[in-house]
């Protein structure tokens, strides 16, 4: 189940996923969500709270996810879990790894706040090539 929730910045979209992505989640909460945001922030920045996680299905909807055409105003993901979503994390290292030019950061249960205080920060300047 995926639901919507609170950040405290409109640019910072909240998700607090639990169990497992279906397709009611991803075409009824999620992409109607994030299309909002899209059409209301030049750029995006995206939390997963990962509760009760019990496996990955590959090539399901969180793979979906990568080919929404608005992910390139995506600048971070932060995905927040407890110790299972560690252990998965383990045996799936690059989960997240498609999401090209996405600063995507990990954090354990408890680091809630940390993992939106690092979404809503600025972003560090580029130093320039001389």
């Amino acid at each position: 189940m995926l639901e919507r929730m609170a950040t405290g910045a409109g640019d910072v979209v909240g998700f607090r996923f639990d169990g497992e992505m279906t397709e009611t989640d991803y075409t009824g909460t999620l992409i109607p969500a994030l299309e909002k945001a899209r059409k209301d922030h030049p750029v995006l920045r995206i939390l997963f709270h990962i509760v009760d996680f019990r496996g990955w299905k590959p090539h399901g909807y969180w793979e979906r996810l990568k080919d929404w055409p608005g992910m390139g105003k995506v600048e971070r993901i932060a995905i927040v879990g407890g110790e299972k979503w560690e252990e998965w994390m383990n045996h799936l290292p690059g989960l997240f790894s498609g999401f090209t030019g996405i600063d995507v950061r990990y954090f354990t249960e408890g680091h809630l706040d940390a993992a939106i205080a690092w979404l809503r920060g600025p972003i560090p300047a580029e130093p320039e090539m001389v």
